[in-house]
């Protein structure tokens, strides 16, 4: 759901009262120039969040975006999100010009649990539009003393904030050539890694065609379907995917 007529979007929010919320910006930080972390407060006590699940956040009138959470504590009333500000369109701006104090209408979140907690060693693809549910997805590994290993692809601006969040990947630049230079260090894996990862867990997310790419070559590596995990958050030409 990308955008609605006010009236319906205002009906929606008196209807289903229980799944949305308003909350407050509590804490601002650049990770980077177009990578922002922004805390929010509310009053959600009852929400059982799951990893990788989204919230829709009202942007305006008419139009709404979804969003991953990279932390959530429903008892403390508060989550945080990374975001890319990409500067294309409603949802970057209204993020950008997000300060301390401003109330906005969230949907609580929806969407089955991503993090296969079961799996020892995972693996993360993805850009910018992934750095919020894979510190998410990171920082539950690290709680159960699991693995995972990961390849963000980056503009440049944006190549310091996987450090910042204390991630411990690769990261490459984007190509014109999709997931090019993602594939190229997979292909590269020593072999003694690799034959612990094949059996591992693999979420790709981000790009669509990107996704589709770095998916056809795990697969070329004997990478079952099942242990590949993929979400597109964006694609050329098409609004808020």
């Amino acid at each position: 759901m990308n955008s609605m007529p006010k009236i319906i979007g205002d009906f929606m929010e008196l209807a289903f009262s229980s799944k949305i919320c308003k909350v407050k910006v509590t804490d601002i930080k650049m990770l980077g120039e177009t990578v922002k972390m922004i805390q929010f407060k509310g009053h959600f006590p009852h929400i059982n969040f799951k990893i990788g699940q989204a919230i829709i956040i009202r942007i305006d009138d008419t139009n709404y975006r979804n969003y991953t959470p990279s932390k959530w504590n429903s008892e403390d009333g508060t989550f945080e999100v990374i975001f890319h500000i990409h500067k294309n369109g409603p949802g970057s701006q209204f993020v950008e010009n997000l300060k301390i104090k401003d109330q906005i209408t969230v949907g609580m979140p929806r969407g089955f649990e991503v993090f296969k907690k079961e799996e020892k060693y995972q693996f993360f693809y993805g850009d910018e539009t992934c750095i919020s549910v894979f510190k998410s997805l990171k920082d539950e590994i690290d709680s159960n003393e699991n693995n995972y290993l990961g390849i963000l692809e980056l503009d440049p601006v944006a190549m310091q904030v996987p450090d910042k969040l204390g991630f411990s990947i690769d990261v490459v630049p984007k190509s014109a050539n999709k997931a090019e230079f993602a594939i190229d260090i997979l292909n590269k894996l020593d072999s003694k890694i690799w034959d612990l990862w094949q059996h591992g867990y693999f979420y790709l997310m981000g790009n669509a065609k990107s996704i589709q790419a770095f998916r056809k070559a795990l697969k070329e590596k004997g990478v079952p379907n099942k242990k590949i995990y993929t979400q597109a958050y964006w694609a050329e030409g098409k609004i808020g995917l």
